[in-house]
């Protein structure tokens, strides 16, 4: 599914009012249905008080025809205003004035209080809009205090008042709704933390705008969703060998480490490759081998570069003078896709190696903390705008990017990016990168391009969590128990 920034859903806005002669009072008057929809389906009106709290713009706009659209219900709607009406200009003034011609209640913020406010069943938080950004001002910030003090259900028109739409960054003061509807198409800070917490269920509904411009190629930020990924799972025929699943090199496993090595190799082979080899320093002390994959020494494995169809570098490599020859030379000699993770990230930051000058696909699937080694820039800064620091990353340096986190973030060098939905905090444990990197590389191996074995395997990684948490409870899952429910998270995509 497409997102759009508030720039771009402006743009769609401006388009289907001027090129398909939509009007703009039709598009407000279908998000306010949509409103009345979702409130119906999720509360019992007759005879509950609803307090629509109303900005002056559009959004204020939406929240008054919701109110109009809500007297038919029985409902005891209330309709406060955040600014003096003659503060209220086009569509918003529009439905103001048709919200009093219908006789509803409407008054000014500072004749509600607290005490009042105690007595709503539900709240409408219809104040601002996705163009808003940084904290509130007066008399917003103090609204918002008092509609999150109330502890009642709340539902944001498009966005929480106070959300930045498009990095999803919160001021010191924002809505946290129950229930967000947002119109046209999803914005990029309703899907990433913390605005994701914000919005709390978010209902999305195109109200009306014309298909092409939701689907617009200009569009090149997207929400996976299963269907997608369907679409991208390597297809098994009747033919089908170890062969054509391909062959994966995973390199790392430095003494002591080597397990990350195993949980990296099953994951490739829980994707579907047909062949795995894993390269670690000493392939006779290799505990954790599993039973389904080859090994060889370091000083052997590179030997085999021609016949790999994707290489996975870093998990348990370790830093040390051995195992940076040994990605050197990897880089000097590789021609099949790479994924580097772990100690590769961490390689690529001390050795100042230009990933301009690579020539192969290359995969990068750092976490926050590796990322800013790479960057050069703090944790804090890229956690708070993870969209477009992966987006400036990949593309500048020609790489596709796998920002790990909640709601990890695929970027690429054609500046597409793609915000992942699945996962949970049960994952928070060792080896879950390792698994991740071993399923993207085995996708690769597949025949997969760069973006889709990313995108495809970060959404499959974190389904097969979510399923592991379905099974064994939030807490205590490992690694083994993800790659335990992989086949299942791929059956349940393809619905077989």
């Amino acid at each position: 599914m497409k997102v759009a920034t508030a720039a771009e859903m402006r743009q769609i806005d401006r388009l289907a009012q001027e090129d398909y002669q939509i009007p703009g009072a039709v598009l407000m008057e279908r998000a306010a249905l949509t409103l009345r929809q979702v409130i119906e389906e999720r509360f019992s009106l007759a005879g509950q008080r609803v307090y629509i709290f109303c900005g002056k713009g559009n959004n204020g706009g939406d929240g008054l025809a919701l109110a109009r659209l809500l007297t038919p219900s029985a409902a005891e709607v209330k309709v406060i205003l955040a600014f003096e009406r003659s503060h209220f200009t086009g569509l918003a003034a529009q439905n103001l004035l048709a919200a009093t011609k219908f006789g509803l209640p409407i008054v000014n913020w500072r004749e509600i209080n607290a005490q009042e406010l105690q007595q709503a069943d539900l709240i409408v938080d219809a104040l601002l809009g996705t163009g808003a950004v940084g904290t509130p001002s007066e008399p917003l910030a103090s609204i918002i205090t008092l509609i999150n003090d109330s502890k009642k259900p709340i539902v944001a028109v498009d966005i929480p008042s106070g959300v930045n739409a498009d990095n999803g960054q919160v001021g010191e003061v924002a809505v946290k709704s129950s229930i967000t509807a947002t119109f046209g198409l999803p914005k990029p800070g309703l899907l990433v933390y913390p605005g994701a917490e914000a919005c709390g269920e978010l209902v999305i509904d195109p109200i009306g705008f014309p298909p092409a411009l939701l689907e617009s190629p200009s569009l090149k930020r997207n929400w996976l969703t299963a269907p997608e990924v369907a679409q991208l799972i390597p297809e098994r025929t009747p033919t089908a060998h170890k062969g054509s699943g391909g062959h994966v090199l995973i390199i790392g496993g430095a003494p002591g480490m080597t397990g990350a090595v195993a949980l990296c190799s099953v994951g490739a082979l829980r994707t579907g490759a047909g062949l795995v080899t894993a390269g670690i320093q000493n392939a006779n002390v290799f505990p954790e081998k599993p039973a389904e994959v080859m090994a060889q020494s370091w000083d052997r494995i590179l030997a085999l570069l021609d016949t790999a169809a994707a290489v996975v570098f870093g998990p348990g490599a370790s830093t040390g003078e051995q195992s940076r020859d040994l990605f050197n030379e990897l880089l000097a000699k590789c021609k099949a896709p790479l994924v580097i993770d772990a100690d590769g990230l961490n390689l690529l930051a001390a050795n100042s190696i230009d990933l301009k000058k690579l020539v192969f696909p290359t995969i990068l699937t750092p976490h926050p903390g590796e990322m800013a080694r790479i960057s050069g820039l703090s944790v804090a800064e890229i956690q708070s705008n993870r969209i477009e620091i992966a987006n400036r990353f990949a593309k500048e340096y020609g790489v596709t990017l796998v920002l790990k986190g909640a709601r990890s973030i695929i970027a690429d060098s054609d500046g597409n990016i793609f915000i992942n939905p699945t996962g949970n905090p049960g994952m928070a444990t060792a080896g879950m990168g390792d698994a991740l990197a071993g399923i993207i590389g085995g996708l690769l191996a597949q025949g997969m391009s760069a973006t889709e074995a990313a995108a495809c395997g970060t959404y499959l990684h974190g389904l097969a969590g979510d399923l592991a948490k379905e099974k064994r409870g939030p807490i205590g899952i490992i690694t083994t128990d993800l790659l335990m429910e992989y086949p299942a998270a791929i059956k349940k995509v393809l619905r077989k």
